[in-house]
């Protein structure tokens, strides 16, 4: 494979999950593929702003007038790490450690894992300190 197939980068992976989905898609298909779709459609907007405490508080000004039902609760799971580039598609540990810790974060939560550079981590901790949601 050419050294133009195939890129390797340092880069923040970002998985999300929407609690309760699953069991959501069992009673009424149609209201868990809605709300996957406003899920999606949320934050989009938000993910140029590479803050998943912006995700977080987004979602829970949203939750605060609509029903239980309707509510969409994520949790959210960071890892910085080594990935591949290839084929429009990303692989490589950094994508695997993000897509275990994402199961990690609570509701309305999220999960990093902390052996970041000195920089990234003093940028998060600060991030974590200033926001009122569970980390």
């Amino acid at each position: 494979m050419s050294s133009l197939a195939e890129q390797r980068k340092l880069a923040a992976i970002m998985f999300t999950d929407m609690v309760g989905y699953s069991a959501l898609s069992q009673r009424d298909d149609k209201l868990a593929l809605e709300l996957l779709e406003e899920h999606r459609r949320l934050l989009r907007e938000i993910f140029p702003r590479f803050h998943a405490t912006e995700i977080q508080r987004a979602l829970a000004k949203r939750n605060t007038d609509v029903s239980v039902d309707r509510r969409i609760e994520v949790k959210i799971g960071i890892h910085i790490g080594d990935v591949v580039h290839r084929a429009g598609d990303v692989y490589g540990d950094g994508v695997n450690i993000a897509s275990r810790i994402e199961p990690l974060a609570g509701a309305a939560g999220f999960a990093c894992r902390w052996t970041l550079n000195a920089r990234f981590a003093t940028r998060w901790a600060r991030v974590l300190k200033s926001s009122r949601l569970r980390s």
